[in-house]
């Protein structure tokens, strides 16, 4: 059910900012529809960007390629963890998403004035939380982490070579799933 929330948000938003809002400028709409931005966190105190930035796509292949990693992990991980620890695992791995940009823009002048915008800090979000339970949990989820190392990997390094993407941004999004899972281990080991 969430899952499909977050897809479904992100389609509509996407829909809204390529065909329906008839502007061409498609970052400024970005902005207009919830994408991070320091200088309207900063400046006009618009905190609930560290949430609606996840929702935010303006290119095709990027919405693509993010609704497809999260319908294919996401359902996983609500249907083990059960709508509310799913849930807090979300809006963990979106705010610490937009805290490590966040700290990024208030070192760096350029990283200020970046629009940052996307699903992607969520998938990263999936991958640190596999990592957590394969390491700490064990067994079935030892075997799945096994098998989607390379996945992690390839996305890590992907990221660390791709100047268009926000390494910040997903590398926030991996500790804050990580993180995230971790205190639901500590906190409900019984539960798996």
């Amino acid at each position: 059910m969430i899952t499909n929330a977050i897809i479904i948000i992100s389609i509509i938003i996407f829909i809204i900012i390529n065909f329906v809002d008839k502007s061409d400028d498609k970052v400024s709409l970005a902005i207009k529809y919830g994408a991070f931005y320091m200088p309207r966190i900063e400046i006009k105190k618009e905190y609930w960007r560290f949430i609606t930035a996840n929702f935010v796509h303006i290119d095709i292949l990027h919405i693509f390629m993010n609704v497809y990693c999260i319908y294919n992990l996401g359902h996983f991980f609500e249907y083990i963890l059960g709508t509310g620890q799913y849930l807090y695992l979300i809006l963990v791995t979106c705010i610490a998403t937009s805290l490590a940009c966040y700290y990024q823009g208030k070192h760096s002048v350029s990283s200020y004035n970046t629009v940052t915008l996307g699903a992607s800090g969520i998938f990263y979000g999936y991958l640190g939380a596999m990592i957590a339970l394969g390491l700490f949990v064990g067994g079935y989820f030892e075997y799945m982490l096994q098998q989607y190392l390379y996945i992690i990997v390839i996305n890590i390094a992907f990221t660390l070579m791709n100047r268009q993407v926000s390494k910040a941004g997903h590398l926030g999004g991996l500790i804050g799933g990580f993180l995230a899972m971790m205190l639901l281990i500590w906190c409900m080991s019984w539960r798996f």
